[in-house]
């Protein structure tokens, strides 16, 4: 069986993880602050703060951000969503009490589609969710300007784009806030578990609060043992200990990782020119991309791609789709605000026609060599 994700974990992070089972501090540890210390130092971030998933950081983001919005409009404040995107993106404005107003993406690296983004924009937009599709950094300067001359937040979604830059700054340092998944198929896992980072000390100071509570005081600052204040609103979205410990060490080994992927993503995609009727999303982009999966595109449509894809699954290679569904498209957000195909073709052909393949560390030119054949057999 070839797996779609196969996280690499060794001795290393076992050993730390013993550790944390020796001390018995389990939250609120000094693992944690480690490990935020490491990752804002590792990928250049001047703010980072640990949570127990992406999607708790983006819910974070958007609540914390809009609500020192003062808005007056009478319908609920609207915040520009990609429609490309993992349901975390839309369920977090959601979830904020905010609505997403969805886009589609463009067809060549399936990032949201910057012409659509103007005429989208009304006098009860507050925010915009700027997601990087696949490790490929979608046009965040120019996302950025628009959030400028609008006055609007802008959250940026970098749950699989882990160590992409624009020219020398890595994603998601040009929104007011980003956030990154730790889930055990990305490109380092902490089992689970999310990090936002962010140049604003104010708002971080806010977030820290808002991650844990609203309590004012860590343990170790309190002046009397189990007395502290909550002088706002705040949810439980910190990371623990064994997480943090995980992710100390699988932060030692990501260039690695991301040098493996690399290699077998140029790998499968050269392999994949030779097959016809295939291209892959995003293929030529090299520019500050991160590798996270292989998205191809499968000629003869929705039925083809599916044939396909179950029949090298019966042939034990597993593969995915990145995604399946444009986010409105989806049960609870089409039955909330309605779904037109006309308005999102390009989300649609990428959620319908594309299959996901694994460049993880777990595989070697062998093993990617046997995908490919296995493929062009089914082919």
């Amino acid at each position: 069986m070839f797996k779609f994700g196969d996280p690499q974990v060794g001795v290393e992070e076992i050993e730390y993880i013993r550790s944390i089972f020796d001390s018995k501090v389990f939250v609120h540890g000094p693992v944690t602050a480690e490990f935020e210390k490491s990752f804002k130092s590792f990928f250049g971030y001047q703010h980072a703060l640990s949570v127990a998933n992406c999607t708790a950081g983006l819910h974070l983001a958007h609540y914390s951000l809009s609500k020192k919005i003062d808005f007056k409009g009478p319908a609920k404040p609207e915040v520009i969503c990609p429609a490309m995107t993992h349901v975390a993106t839309a369920h977090a404005i959601e979830l904020a009490g905010l609505t997403p107003i969805f886009i589609d993406c463009n067809s060549s690296d399936a990032n949201i589609d910057m012409s659509l983004i103007d005429d989208a924009i009304t006098e009860n937009t507050v925010g915009i969710a700027a997601m990087h599709f696949n490790g490929v950094p979608c046009d965040i300067e120019k996302i950025m300007g628009i959030a400028k001359s609008k006055n609007l937040y802008v959250v940026e979604d970098c749950a699989i784009a882990l160590g992409a830059k624009v020219g020398q700054r890595p994603v998601g340092s040009f929104g007011d806030v980003g956030a990154f998944s730790f889930h055990p198929v990305k490109q380092m896992t902490t089992g689970e578990g999310g990090m936002i980072v962010l140049n604003d000390t104010k708002l971080y100071n806010n977030l820290k609060l808002e991650r844990a509570f609203g309590v004012d005081r860590t343990f170790d600052e309190r002046r009397q043992a189990g007395v502290y204040d909550a002088p706002l609103l705040g949810f439980n979205y910190r990371m623990a200990e064994i997480p943090a410990a995980m992710g100390v060490k699988q932060l030692e080994k990501f260039e690695n990782f991301e040098k493996k992927r690399k290699k077998n993503f140029e790998f499968l995609k050269d392999a994949f020119s030779s097959i016809s009727n295939i291209s892959v999303i995003g293929g030529d982009i090299t520019d500050g991309r991160a590798y996270y999966c292989l998205i191809a595109k499968i000629e003869g449509g929705k039925e083809n791609r599916d044939r396909i894809a179950n029949q090298i699954k019966a042939k034990g290679v597993q593969t995915s789709v990145y995604y399946p569904h444009p986010v409105p498209r989806l049960s609870y957000y089409s039955k909330k605000y309605g779904y037109s195909s006309q308005k999102f073709k390009n989300s649609e052909g990428i959620s319908d026609e594309t299959i996901a393949f694994s460049i993880g560390p777990h595989l070697g030119e062998s093993e990617i060599s046997q995908i490919v054949s296995i493929l062009k057999g089914v082919i």
